[in-house]
């Protein structure tokens, strides 16, 4: 029975920690490196004004809003009710919702 514990722990603790620590490293090392990792403001004009998903490099973490705004690397998303400003560096994917979505 405790190895089952022990296999629910790796899975749900220590694998999404090593991911997250392994993107991590590869921005600091673009970085190091004097290339610049930020997200091109041309790409992400197009989702301004609409309701998308934004991953994160948490694993199975995402945002849901509109964008409102970017500013030098940082994208500027309102919520239900709040807003919230996400490092551009922290992105994994942004997802256009559906027209349903879009209001």
């Amino acid at each position: 029975m405790p190895s089952i514990y022990v296999v629910i722990l790796i899975l749900f603790i220590v694998i999404p920690t090593i991911n997250n620590n392994n993107y991590m490293k590869l921005i600091n090392f673009y970085k190091k490196k004097g290339r610049k990792a930020k997200m091109t403001e041309n790409l992400l004009k197009e989702f301004m004004g609409k309701v998308c998903s934004i991953g994160l490099f948490s694993v199975g973490y995402s945002v849901v809003g509109k964008i409102v705004s970017l500013e030098n690397n940082w994208i500027k998303i309102e919520e239900k009710g709040s807003i919230r400003v996400i490092n551009g560096d922290m992105i994994k994917d942004i997802k256009l919702l559906p027209d349903k979505y879009q209001k």
